[in-house]
């Protein structure tokens, strides 16, 4: 069934796309949304009035909701098994990449939501290993920002690493500039503003400004870092994952 979804994604017309693609019961796309020609290799789309896809999106995951008013421009990439979600109002811009392996490197569900009057600009990165949230009034400005929700941690000597995976949360009212980089299991409060160039490596709770730090010593080995983490054992995985 997936395969039918591409083949109705690249019909010429636009009320013929949407027309087949909600022949198949898991699809719910309003005539008022404008679908435009792209890969819609997914189990689902929804799209509500007055949204609009342009053309040249490549979409191959699970399931994709996109709310009233709410805009994906040209030239996205949306790949692995994950959710996309956007609410009301919300807009994706050109350029983005948003990604994530399949099992056995990854294990659960997974989802990239925009809560109400949310925005991401273009040339930006997403890694989806884990889930990535933001809250309303929210943007990532600029280019080239990273959110990375995997990270590894090598042992001293020999061949032992261990996965860390995270989430990543952002709150409400927050501005996100350029280049910024985000570390797995990170969250950021309400009302902050992050400087171009910034490495978050730690929760920021306080409301306010913040640019990024000087680069410092931080003592650790991985047996520390193991004891300070939960292992992830209810999957068979490819390799060893720990979770924040």
């Amino acid at each position: 069934m997936r395969l039918l979804n591409v083949f109705f994604g690249l019909l010429p017309l636009r009320i013929l796309r949407i027309f087949f693609l909600n022949f198949k019961k898991e699809n719910k796309i309003s005539y008022k949304a404008k679908l435009g020609i792209g890969i819609y290799y997914l189990q689902s789309i929804k799209v509500e009035k007055f949204a609009k896809i342009e053309n040249g999106v490549f979409f191959k995951i699970d399931n994709l909701i996109i709310g009233e008013s709410s805009t994906i421009r040209r030239l996205n990439l949306f790949n692995g098994p994950i959710d996309v979600v956007l609410k009301k109002n919300c807009g994706i811009g050109k350029k983005n990449t948003i990604t994530r392996s399949n099992y056995p490197i990854v294990y659960g569900k997974s989802i990239l939501e925009l809560k109400k009057n949310t925005f991401i600009n273009s040339n930006h990165f997403f890694d989806l290993t884990r889930s990535i949230i933001f809250k309303e009034n929210s943007q990532v400005g600029g280019i080239n920002s990273q959110f990375w929700t995997h990270g590894y941690y090598h042992a001293d000597q020999g061949i032992d690493r261990v996965r860390i995976d995270g989430e990543i949360h952002i709150g409400s009212n927050v501005y996100i500039g350029s280049g910024c980089i985000f570390n797995p299991g990170v969250s950021v409060s309400n009302a902050i503003h992050i400087g171009s160039g910034s490495v978050i490596s730690s929760d920021l709770e306080k409301s306010g400004m913040y640019v990024n730090q000087k680069l410092r010593f931080i003592e650790n080995n991985i047996e520390t870092i193991k004891t300070k983490l939960k292992k992830v054992e209810e999957f068979k995985l490819s390799e060893k994952v720990y979770t924040k």
